[in-house]
């Protein structure tokens, strides 16, 4: 029964591309049913086709990067992007990193999500995540200037300014990592990360003879 009703759908989006043919939504949505019913090699023209009506709308992508192995190829996508390079979004770069993670390809989605972080460098959000997933692909220096640039975005966040410091004190710039760490107390005194944090970089000072600002110790129970 779901299944003639999911081939009466057919027919009628069928119908409404004869009338429309250049309807995103629509290519996108019988790509969807074309794919439930197994029908994946068919399905993927469909997302294609929507790809090409406008490569700047994100959701496109995200339609095509959640589908099955069998239907993403990224070799197509990327040829699409290439073609229309000036015109690419934010939103589809991260559909197409979200694939690579799916992939366990964490240095490729590392790489997409600092590309989304210049394309939009005044976005919190993009930048902030950008700086965790280079973190995680061990791209330290390319995680160090997205999070300088997150704090720099929202210099009173806390988190920020950890995420800062703990990556200034991962590239032993440790003067600079402890100036994070403390500004980030000041904001939200019984954080227990970085307090923690900050004992460890305090030892480590010490033991390398670096001048540590102990009169704010008092942050640090």
């Amino acid at each position: 029964m779901r299944l003639n009703r999911l081939e009466e759908a057919g027919h009628w989006y069928r119908e409404s591309l004869k009338t429309k043919p250049d309807h995103i939504p629509a290519h996108l949505t019988y790509g969807k049913l074309l794919s439930i019913i197994g029908q994946k090699t068919e399905a993927e023209k469909y997302y294609l086709r929507a790809i090409q009506l406008d490569p700047t709308k994100g959701n496109c992508y995200m339609h095509y990067a959640t589908e099955s192995d069998t239907l993403w190829v990224p070799h197509q996508v990327a040829r699409l992007s290439q073609e229309n390079a000036r015109n690419t979004s934010v939103s589809s770069v991260f559909a197409k990193r979200q694939f690579l993670l799916e992939q366990s390809r964490l240095g490729e989605a590392a790489e997409m999500a600092e590309r989304a972080a210049e394309l939009d460098s005044s976005e919190f959000d993009v930048v902030f995540s950008a700086a965790h997933m280079l973190r995680q692909a061990s791209l330290n220096e390319a995680a160090e200037r997205q999070y300088e640039r997150a704090a720099n975005l929202r210099p009173d966040y806390p988190a920020a300014l950890m995420n800062l410091g703990a990556i200034l004190h991962l590239n032993g710039k440790l003067p600079e990592a402890e100036a994070n760490y403390l500004r980030a107390l000041q904001l939200k005194p019984d954080d227990a990360i970085t307090q923690s944090n900050l004992r460890k970089l305090w030892n480590i000072m010490e033991r390398q003879g670096l001048r540590i600002r102990h009169a704010e110790e008092r942050h640090v129970n």
